[in-house]
C-alpha cells in the first residue's frame, strides 16, 4: 500500500507541470530558461535541506560518481530538455504520443537488466495504458500530429531520457540513498542544461514575483518531490511496473488543465483515461521480488 501511495503522490506532483508551465509561457519566460531555472532551484534547495537534515548523506564513494553522472546526463538534462526541442519541430500531441513510448523501453530494458519476467500481466497492462495515454493525448487527431524526423528524434530523445530515469534509478538506489540520487543526478543534470543555456546565449527575461513562485513550485513539485518519491517507490517496486504506473500522469494532467484551465476533455480522451487506469490497476502495484537467499553450503 505505501508503494501505491509514492507512485500516486509523485504522478499528482508531475500533473501539474503542464499547468504550472503554461502559466510561466503566458508571463513570457522562454522554455529552456525555465527548465534551467527549474532543475537550478531544485538541486540548491534539495541540497540545503540533506545538509540540514542529514549531511552524510551528501558524501558518496568516488566511484558512484561516474553512474551519477551518466545518472544526471540521461535522466535529467536528456529527459527534460529533449521534450522542449520535440516541442520547437512537431505538435505537443506528436511530443507526448512518443515520448510515452517510455514504459515499453522500461519493460524491455528492465528484462534484461534486472531479469524482470515479461507476464501476461505486464504485456496487458503496457498495451491497455499506451492505447489509453494516445487517447488522452488526442493522438488519432491526425491534424494535431506532425511528423518529422527533428520532432520525433527530440520526442524518442526524451522517451529515451525518461527510460535512463527509471533503469538507472532502479540500479542506483541499491547501494545509495534515493535523495541522495536524486540530489546528484539534479546537479549534474543541471550543469549540462546550465552548459548549454550559456553557449546558446542565456535568454532571461524580467520575472515577476508570481513567477518565482511559479519556478520554486516547478522545482518543489515535479522536480524534487515527484522525482524523488518515484525514486524511493522504485527500492520497493519493479521497474516495469513502476513505469506502467507513472502513465496516470497525462490523465490526471488533463483534469487539472480542465479544472484550471477550462480545457475540454473529449469522450475519446475520457475512454483512454478508463483505459489507462484500467491498466495500471491491472499490474496491481506489487512490491519487486527479493534476491533469493544465499545456497548453505556443507
Amino acid at each position: 500500500m505505501r508503494t501505491v501511495l509514492l507512485i500516486l503522490a509523485a504522478v499528482l506532483c508531475w500533473a501539474g507541470l503542464g499547468v504550472m508551465g503554461k502559466e510561466l509561457y503566458r508571463l513570457g519566460a522562454e522554455p529552456l530558461t525555465v527548465v534551467v531555472l527549474r532543475v537550478g532551484v531544485a538541486a540548491g534547495l534539495l541540497g540545503l535541506v540533506l545538509a540540514l537534515v542529514s549531511p552524510a548523506s551528501l558524501r558518496v564513494s568516488t566511484r558512484r560518481l561516474p553512474g551519477l553522472a551518466v545518472y544526471g546526463l540521461l535522466g535529467v538534462a536528456v529527459n527534460m530538455a529533449c521534450f522542449f526541442y520535440a516541442l520547437q519541430h512537431t505538435t505537443v500531441t506528436t511530443a507526448i504520443v512518443i515520448a510515452y513510448a517510455h514504459p515499453a523501453m522500461v519493460v524491455l530494458l528492465a528484462r534484461l537488466v534486472f531479469a524482470e519476467p515479461l507476464t501476461k500481466q505486464i504485456l496487458g497492462a503496457l498495451s491497455l495504458t499506451l492505447a489509453g495515454v494516445f487517447l488522452v493525448a488526442e493522438g488519432y487527431d491526425l491534424s494535431a500530429l506532425r511528423l518529422n524526423l527533428p520532432g520525433v528524434g527530440f520526442a524518442l530523445a526524451n522517451a529515451s531520457g525518461i527510460a535512463a530515469f527509471t533503469v538507472l534509478g532502479k540500479r542506483l538506489v541499491k547501494g545509495t540513498d534515493s535523495w541522495t540520487v536524486l540530489m546528484y543526478g539534479l546537479l549534474f543534470g543541471g550543469a549540462v542544461l546550465a552548459s548549454v543555456w550559456a553557449l546558446r546565449g542565456p535568454v532571461m527575461h524580467p520575472l515577476s514575483a508570481y513567477g518565482w513562485l511559479l519556478i520554486l513550485a516547478l522545482a518543489v513539485f515535479p522536480s524534487i518531490l515527484a522525482y524523488g518519491l518515484y525514486l524511493r517507490a522504485l527500492t520497493r517496486l519493479a521497474a516495469g511496473r513502476a513505469a506502467i504506473a507513472a502513465t496516470l500522469e497525462p490523465v490526471l494532467a488533463s483534469l487539472l488543465a480542465w479544472a484550471i484551465l477550462g480545457e475540454r476533455v473529449s469522450p475519446p480522451q475520457a475512454a483512454g483515461a478508463a483505459l489507462v487506469l484500467v491498466g495500471v490497476l491491472v499490474i496491481r502495484t506489487r512490491r519487486a521480488p527479493s534476491a533469493p537467499p544465499p545456497v548453505q553450503r556443507a
